[in-house]
């Protein structure tokens, strides 16, 4: 899993100037912050309890995405959002990250376990070519399920065969299926620009 992981700013008013050229190395940072979280998030999971089915999926899966710290608190979460990266998996090889963001009106999730990070991994390459667009709803444009965990690992195999989506969340240490029918995830091309500096279109990244 290593190679996985291989705002726009203003400022106006009282003197306080952004230059472009502040604005850019801003974005930049931010894109590698979020890089370094999406590869500690991958780390930590792959040490967490019960995440083998998790595994066996990546092992097999088109791609990964991972928003690092989403949701924090509460059993249901209101207007919820977050940015992350995604990475595509061609001939066993994976490609550097795309930033995507993503956002939700309300949130279930399993055991009332609280999320702070995110990984949904998906499942076909049908599948993938959807998830790459720049509207993206789970559960519309593609089947979306609470991904398998310990003893629920045969569950996967129906969505497995058909290509869909299956969701994780982590949280202090917890590792569990979590279900976000209905969310939206979209490309972040200022992100992807300010990274790569040369394009931001995730089909000549991914």
């Amino acid at each position: 899993m290593k190679k996985i992981i291989a705002i726009f700013v203003f400022c106006a008013g009282l003197g306080l100037v952004c230059s472009p050229w502040a604005v850019a190395d801003n974005l930049k940072e931010d894109a590698e912050i979020i890089v370094d979280k999406a590869r500690l998030v991958i780390e930590e999971v792959k040490n967490a309890p019960d995440s083998g089915p998790a595994y066996d999926l990546i092992r097999q899966c088109a791609g990964v995405a991972i928003i690092p710290d989403m949701f924090k608190g509460g059993f249901i979460v209101g207007g919820s959002y977050g940015k992350g990266v995604v990475v595509a998996r061609k001939d066993g090889k994976w490609s550097g990250p795309s930033f995507v963001y993503i956002g939700a009106g309300s949130v279930g999730f399993q055991i009332g376990v609280q999320i702070t990070d995110l990984i949904l991994v998906v499942i076909g390459q049908n599948t993938m070519d959807s998830f790459l667009r720049s509207n993206f709803k789970l559960g519309a444009d593609a089947a979306v399920a609470a991904g398998p965990v310990g003893a629920q690992a045969t569950a996967a195999t129906d969505l497995f065969l058909k290509g869909g989506i299956y969701s994780y969340s982590r949280s202090k240490g917890l590792f569990a299926g979590v279900s976000l029918e209905g969310a939206g995830l979209g490309t972040d091309f200022d992100l992807n620009r300010a990274y790569y500096q040369t394009t931001s279109n995730p089909k000549d990244i991914l």
